[in-house]
């Protein structure tokens, strides 16, 4: 029996919910990753230039994702043209800058990570504030709703969270901000373009953006020194890390990210990458990093509302004319 477009629209939006999910298992994943990568480098550099660390790994992360990206989805390259070009350059912008302000507030001292978590959860916030200021309207009801339900988990699974508004803080609302303009932009840029080339462009761009980064960094430009580079990449967890931050959190999941995410409002998939701290957790205690508490089951239960309420709460308010 033939699906009514009614059901093939429901059917897509939950293959689509079901797609950003898995991006988010491999981008919560990354916290485990980057964090044994980052302390390979540290072995070798020293403790003391924290952001040109974050800024090397993440070059070296763009520059194995953009030369495995043509191997692992050929089309990139087939369909690649102007438009691709256009739209790839112009996301490469929040995309590399919305990492690089993360990585600058971690590595301020007065930044601890389960702030700089709660911080950066702020992009479910901001991506239907812009929405409303782009389009005019408001979101729906449930996203509305969501949204609170998920900053409120996001903000408690680590425990109440605690500390000032630092440089550092700014610079991490700045993130959450840019990883809002992000949504926005791949929503409306993938919907123009073949999101394949679009993806291989960001990665090529991204490269030059953190590439940059690292030459400016305090430090930063010795770490291209042959002999410490040939230290880096003899180190089995710097290499091992870095694939797999490449293969997994870049390639395939932002490859599936600019593929589904244009199925679903940007405010909803704002809500479901909401569940990334939760898989975050998860992998976080199976590793021994981590341990089950109240605030973890609390946090957890309260993202999975979140879901469900903009899963099923779909009406639209409009604003007043």
């Amino acid at each position: 029996m033939e699906r009514t477009p009614e059901q093939q629209a429901i059917r897509t939006r939950r293959i689509a919910t079901g797609a950003l999910l898995s991006v988010c298992v491999f981008w919560g994943a990354t916290f485990l990753w980057m964090e044994q990568g980052t302390d390979a480098l540290q072995r070798i550099h020293g403790e003391g230039n924290h952001a040109a660390i974050g800024a090397f790994f993440l070059f070296w992360r763009f520059v194995l994702a953009a030369a495995l990206m043509p191997l692992l989805v050929p089309r990139s390259v087939k369909r690649l043209d102007r438009r691709a070009l256009k739209w790839g350059f112009w996301l490469s912008v929040p995309f590399a800058l919305g990492f690089l302000l993360q990585i600058f507030g971690l590595a301020q001292a007065d930044v601890p990570p389960g702030q700089s978590a709660f911080l950066t959860s702020l992009y479910v916030v901001t991506t239907p504030l812009l929405a409303a200021l782009v389009y005019r309207r408001l979101p729906p009801r449930g996203v509305m709703l969501g949204v609170v339900l998920a900053v409120i988990g996001a903000a408690f699974m680590k425990g109440p969270p605690e500390g000032g508004l630092s440089i550092g803080a700014w610079a991490t609302i700045g993130c959450a901000v840019v990883f809002g303009a992000h949504i926005l932009l791949t929503d409306h840029a993938t919907k123009l373009a073949d999101p394949m080339s679009i993806t291989l462009v960001m990665f090529l761009c991204s490269v030059g953006w953190n590439g940059l980064a690292v030459l400016i960094a305090p430090g930063g430009a010795v770490m291209f020194q042959p002999a410490l580079l040939a230290q880096a990449f003899t180190d089995t967890a710097f290499v091992t890390t870095e694939l797999l931050c490449a293969v997994f959190a870049t390639v395939i999941a932002v490859s599936v990210l600019n593929r589904w995410q244009k199925e679903l409002a940007p405010s909803r998939a704002a809500i479901v990458y909401t569940a990334e701290p939760v898989f975050a957790a998860a992998i976080s205690i199976i590793a021994g990093r981590d341990h089950v508490n109240g605030w973890l089951i609390f946090g957890a239960g309260m993202i999975l509302l979140a879901n469900l309420s903009a899963e099923f709460l779909r009406k639209r308010t409009k604003l007043p004319s």
